[in-house]
């Protein structure tokens, strides 16, 4: 049952990281932007390090509250995510 339960976990915080990058990614494909989800290729996997490390360094600043600081890192580094994504409209990539 811990099995299932740490699953759900990481599928809720990978769903928390990614859905705003490819999320903004199918919005440029819809406004016809050629090729919008070739740069999820770097970011999805950059967001998920920078997360991590974020993660890490809070945890080892000694940092109180893992729940809080982890999911604000999660959106945060999301939103950033999306950030660069949209930014490839513009061919500033």
């Amino acid at each position: 049952m811990i099995i299932v339960f740490l699953a759900s976990l990481v599928l809720i915080a990978l769903c928390i990281l990614w859905l705003p990058a490819w999320s903004a990614a199918l919005l440029l494909r819809r406004m016809g932007v050629p090729q919008p989800l070739r740069v999820l290729r770097v970011v999805m996997p950059s967001q998920l390090l920078v997360a991590a490390a974020l993660i890490w360094a809070a945890d080892a600043a000694g940092l109180t509250n893992p729940a809080g600081y982890s999911l604000a890192i999660l959106l945060l580094t999301g939103i950033a995510g999306a950030a660069i994504v949209w930014r490839q409209r513009r061919g500033n990539v």
